[in-house]
């Protein structure tokens, strides 16, 4: 079910409707919260509802096992494991299975051996379909998370299944994040807050503003230029080399505002969802392409992603409390692993070195400037935007490839301005200059807006939201997945 659909929609309503009309009865609203989650989840595919389950399971009894043992026993380490390989386990089996096997099938084919070996998707002979569970990459970081953080002393176990079971499943950040952590959400559970009608206002403009980002500016920018310009099919009567550098360029702009615009607008309407429920998810994202660094910028950007390696992934392997050497070292891993996680492919893996490459750099450079920092100034802000973009938006050349002939192609004619650039849809050129100039606004214009919308009248709220939501579906492009499900 995707959230830019009125299914979604009518299905938000619903839930919406019984959350507050059994707002005494709380076990019958977590009740209720859970079924409706894991009906939302069927719709990808119910027969990936037992993984979920399970995850939930092995997770909260690991949490329960791990604060009974005695501190520093084998006991707490046992069940810590557990849930680290149940969780992985699943994670590798379903997503990088067949990544592996390829790798394998690759590596005796250059000796000179064919070997045909199982497979799990269907289009390679397997008994899947869909390969991917919808999900899967979230919600066993965000059961890992618990048990890590009991294991560490930071909380205490859940006493309640049904709480935890909420926890692992709630719908609306299920399928694409944020990654909650338990430390934050449990807590609104055991103790959900009371209606509010500035928090209600507040999540349905959120839920707009998620909607606008994606079906003005995300699917607007995919569908006239993006998808075309990165399809590289020569049956199609297209390939990258064709295009020439001026319009692949613009292309590439366009599909960091469209990935900016697709993820940054599901997580909106993520948070608006919940927040119409009573709970408080962290914010994702924070005008990343504003930063003045690439160290600022993954602390903008997918902020619940970043933070999650960084706290159980580059910590765990030693941090910053150690020499420069293993530092670097330590990045490179964690970032790594970064491109890793969002799919199983090699452009993913060269996607997540190229950014711990360059946050190395980044960490080298400091130690010959005074204090370890870049002097403040008008001048050095600028050029710290635009380099911190350039580098990020040249990553999104390596994150789209289908797969390292396209990437390089794609590289090959970005350099290549031999070509002038082709006319382009005055809807595109309208999008982009107004997705990147209200990108760049204060942060008190969209709160602003967001104030005048909570205090009108419900009546005048509701004209809003109609002219809204028909305003969206007029103008936007044919329905169409979010970019993150596939991860």
């Amino acid at each position: 079910m995707l959230f830019n659909s009125f299914q979604y929609l009518f299905f938000l309503w619903t839930v919406y409707l019984l959350w507050w009309t059994w707002s005494e009865r709380r076990s019958w609203r977590m009740s209720m919260v859970l079924v409706a989650s894991y009906w939302f989840y069927a719709q990808a595919d119910w027969r990936f509802c037992s993984l979920l389950l399970i995850s939930t399971a092995v997770d909260f009894v690991a949490g329960r096992r791990i604060a009974a043992a005695p501190e520093g026993s084998g006991g707490r380490r046992l069940w810590l494991w557990l849930s680290v390989a149940s969780n992985l386990g699943m994670l590798g089996f379903f997503k990088y299975f067949d990544f592996f096997v390829d790798g394998f099938e690759a590596l005796f084919a250059s000796f000179g051996s064919q070997l045909d070996l199982w497979h799990l998707s269907a289009a390679r002979g397997g008994p899947l379909e869909y390969l991917v569970p919808a999900g899967i990459s979230f919600y066993t970081f965000q059961t890992l998370s618990y048990t890590i953080d009991v294991y560490r002393g930071k909380m205490q176990p859940c006493e309640s299944w049904l709480d935890f079971a909420v926890y692992v499943s709630f719908f609306p950040q299920l399928v694409a994040g944020p990654i909650v952590r338990a430390v934050d959400f449990l807590p609104q559970v055991a103790n959900p807050a009371p209606f509010d009608r500035d928090r209600v206002s507040s999540g349905i403009f959120q839920i707009l503003r998620g909607l606008a980002k994606k079906l003005l500016m995300a699917d607007v920018l995919g569908v006239y230029l993006v998808d075309v310009a990165f399809r590289n099919d020569p049956d199609a009567g297209l390939t990258i080399r064709e295009l020439g550098g001026p319009t692949f360029a613009i292309a590439v702009y366009a599909y960091a505002l469209q990935l900016y615009g697709d993820f940054a607008g599901y997580s909106d309407i993520a948070i608006g969802s919940a927040r119409l429920l009573g709970f408080d998810l962290r914010k994702n994202f924070d005008a990343p392409f504003k930063s003045k660094s690439l160290e600022e910028f993954w602390t903008r950007w997918h902020i619940s992603m970043s933070s999650w390696f960084m706290d159980y992934v580059y910590v765990g392997l030693g941090g910053s409390r150690t020499s420069m050497l293993k530092i670097l070292r330590n990045v490179l891993v964690a970032w790594t692993l970064v491109g890793l996680w969002h799919g199983a492919a090699w452009t993913f893996v060269l996607w997540g070195f190229y950014h711990g490459v360059w946050l190395c750099l980044v960490r080298l450079v400091r130690l010959a400037l005074p204090q370890g920092k870049m002097p403040k100034s008008p001048v050095t802000s600028v050029l710290g935007t635009l380099f911190a973009f350039h580098v990020v938006a040249f990553s999104m050349i390596i994150f789209r490839a289908a797969d390292m002939g396209d990437l390089r192609d794609a590289v090959a004619v970005l350099f290549d301005w031999s070509v002038p650039l082709r006319p382009l849809p005055t809807e595109l050129w309208i999008v982009l200059v107004v997705g990147y100039v209200t990108h760049f606004l204060p942060e008190r214009v969209t709160l602003g807006l967001e104030a005048a919308f909570g205090r009108l009248h419900a009546a005048g709220q509701g004209l809003v939201i109609a002219g809204a939501i028909g305003c969206f579906y007029a103008l936007a492009p044919p329905e169409a997945p979010f970019i993150y499900f596939q991860f």
